[in-house]
């Protein structure tokens, strides 16, 4: 079989057809550099040069899809690059009436966003790019924890309900 581009092998293997080689993608986090769109498009296509990969993920902060709710976050020297919640947005039930919509042409959104833009200009056009777009329902675990979420969904399980739909709203709109 003839060697086939980044492209046509992962095309291919999501297709279940044959392929020349399995394709390979791995990736990182770069904690500070995910502050920046442009620091992490930089560190992202350095990686993708470095060894080649088949696909380009791009890793963003692990809080970038609830920091413009008001989730404030640092990283602490994690080993994988994660962040760690400083302050919750849902602290008792209630607080879910008080989800506002995003607008994601704005914030950490807009930084992904251009950061995204730039890594599909710049790379190689062969290479495809996914992005890491969370859930709601992981959403609605990082605006209020593991110790508030299921107390909340429980007691009020409309008011939940009606916070979550909020945010999907808002994901919706990065497509």
């Amino acid at each position: 079989m003839a060697e086939m581009t980044k492209r046509e092998r992962v095309q291919a293997t999501l297709a279940g057809k044959t392929v020349d080689r399995v394709p390979v993608a791995f990736w990182r986090h770069w904690p500070g550099d995910d502050q920046s769109a442009e620091s992490l498009t930089r560190a992202t296509l350095e990686f993708q040069h470095r060894y080649a990969l088949d696909f380009i993920k791009i890793p963003p902060s692990s809080f970038y899809c609830v920091e413009d709710y008001g989730v404030k976050h640092e990283y602490r020297g994690s080993p994988l690059g994660e962040r760690e919640p400083l302050e919750r947005v849902i602290k008792q039930v209630e607080d879910w009436d008080r989800i506002e919509p995003l607008d994601v042409s704005k914030g950490a959104y807009a930084r992904q966003l251009q950061c995204l833009s730039m890594v599909v200009e710049q790379r190689d056009p062969q290479t495809p790019v996914i992005q890491t777009i969370f859930n709601p329902i992981s959403m609605a675990l990082f605006l209020a924890g593991e110790e508030t979420l299921p107390g909340a969904s429980a007691s009020r399980p409309r008011a939940t309900t009606a916070g979550a739909r909020r945010i999907d709203r808002d994901v919706c709109q990065l497509r």
